[in-house]
């Protein structure tokens, strides 16, 4: 599993993140505006979650990977 040091962890990170965040704003550009904004800032949150679970777990399999972000708080 990668570490918290890690630069590459790091920079996988922020790569997956720029990606999904990226697509997410694409598909929902009204997302951080008006009414919207509380949602839009909660569904990035999820996707930095996300990103990072699978930079910190790059040598598991998908279906393990699922698992740990389906238990997330």
């Amino acid at each position: 599993m990668g570490s918290m040091a890690d630069e590459s962890t790091i920079e996988n990170r922020v790569y997956l993140f720029k990606d999904l965040a990226a697509a997410y704003l694409s598909a929902n550009p009204g997302a951080l505006k008006g009414a919207e904004r509380a949602a839009g800032l909660a569904a990035l949150a999820d996707l930095a979650f996300v990103a990072c679970t699978l930079a910190d777990t790059e040598d598991l399999d998908p279906a393990e990977v699922a698992k740990r972000v389906r238990k997330a708080p």
